[in-house]
């Protein structure tokens, strides 16, 4: 890596894209980032691309350039590393304006947490404790689909993939040292294939707040609720609460009015609401007579009761022991709701079980097994 940061070199026509495609194809790894706004709708709006290739900073601007298909043979290269700092909504981003998602892919924000650097480090306090260099935070909130960008706009997006290139070759390097390889490239299969789900929103009333106290027939209406909400939120473009705020979903499926009149007594229904989706909630709402019983949904889980906590304190302390010897985030090593769903497992039936990121993989072998003694061993 050089010395000094060179000058960026701003991509914005069909011409400048096909000369920074193909210095891009011959290499090895590639450090990326993306800025984007996520303000008024429900997609991203992609306003840069940044590619480090170890010699030239690329900044591509799609506001600029209409065709974007020639990035698609480079994200898509089986044989060029696509190196990000916590990807997830950079993927996002760049499926939604490319119609596809770079693979194969290393996270620097996973490897630092398998590599003992702290758990969802953010890239300018990784790079100072690898590198020891400041990155400068001044743009972060700035309006990336205004043009033209600014000089000090397009520095700061340059810094963002600068450093990841000598970050990642030290982490590659740490994680070889700890036997940790293996691990990443579970964590990186796992991300490809969250990122590569396609949600329809089937699952989503799960993740609002207050369903477990629903019944079977509200939680059905609920689910179609948030089905419906989140394909309009996409056709339109729009937040998901700007649509229909989660409270107003749950009355809903609670109160389940069989009126318009009755329907606009619901807290948040304003009239804008009533006149563009009243008649379609009206339908939603609807429990016909042959509904069959097995159409409505299985209960949600409550919270656990207060006798379990003397078993999910002590698991917790298992975790963290392990984290500790392993020189780990407790929070990479098993998260909190994983405890729950095998303390929840012993206080259903007796019969412990493992949380599917538990069950097998690296945590099975180095946390997994050792909770699942822990609880044999307070059974005997």
């Amino acid at each position: 890596m050089p010395d000094q940061m060179p000058p960026p070199t701003l991509v914005a026509d069909d011409e400048a894209l096909h000369t920074c495609v193909a210095a891009l194809q011959h290499c090895e790894a590639l450090a990326v980032d993306t800025e984007f706004m996520r303000t008024d709708t429900f997609y991203p709006i992609l306003g840069l691309i940044q590619i480090y290739d170890g010699c030239h900073c690329w900044l591509i601007d799609p506001v600029a350039i209409e065709d974007l298909q020639p990035l698609v043979a480079v994200f898509n290269d089986p044989l060029i590393i696509k190196v990000f700092h916590s990807c997830s909504e950079d993927l996002e981003v760049l499926q939604h304006k490319l119609g596809c998602i770079p693979a194969p892919v290393f996270d620097t924000q996973i490897a630092a947490a398998l590599a003992g650097y702290g758990f969802s480090k953010g890239y300018a306090a990784l790079v100072s404790d690898m590198l020891g260099v400041h990155v400068p935070k001044g743009e972060t909130r700035s309006d990336w689909l205004q043009r033209p960008l600014r000089e000090a706009q397009l520095g700061y997006a340059a810094s963002d993939v600068y450093h990841l290139l000598p970050v990642y070759e030290q982490l590659v390097a740490d994680l070889d040292r700890l036997d940790r390889v293996d691990w990443m490239a579970e964590e990186m299969a796992f991300l490809a294939e969250r990122a590569n789900l396609r949600d329809d929103g089937s699952d989503y009333y799960r993740k609002v707040k207050g369903a477990w106290r629903l019944s079977p027939e509200e939680l059905l209406i609920l689910q179609r609720l948030c089905q419906w909400r989140e394909a309009e939120a996409r056709h339109c473009n729009r937040p998901r609460n700007r649509v229909l705020a989660e409270r107003t979903l749950l009355d809903l499926a609670t109160s389940q009015p069989s009126s318009k009149l009755e329907l606009s007594d619901i807290e948040g229904m304003h009239p804008g609401l009533m006149r563009r989706y009243g008649d379609i909630l009206m339908s939603l709402l609807q429990i016909t007579e042959d509904s069959s019983p097995s159409a409505h949904l299985e209960p949600l889980n409550a919270p656990l009761p207060k006798e379990s906590r003397d078993l999910g304190k002590h698991l917790k302390e298992v975790v963290s022991l392990r984290a500790e010897a392993l020189q780990l985030p407790v929070e990479i090593l098993a998260r909190k709701r994983d405890v729950e769903e095998l303390v929840r497992s012993v206080c259903d039936g007796g019969i412990p079980a493992l949380p599917a990121s538990l069950a097998a993989g690296w945590r099975h072998e180095v946390v997994g097994l050792a909770l699942l003694k822990a609880v044999a061993d307070i059974q005997t």
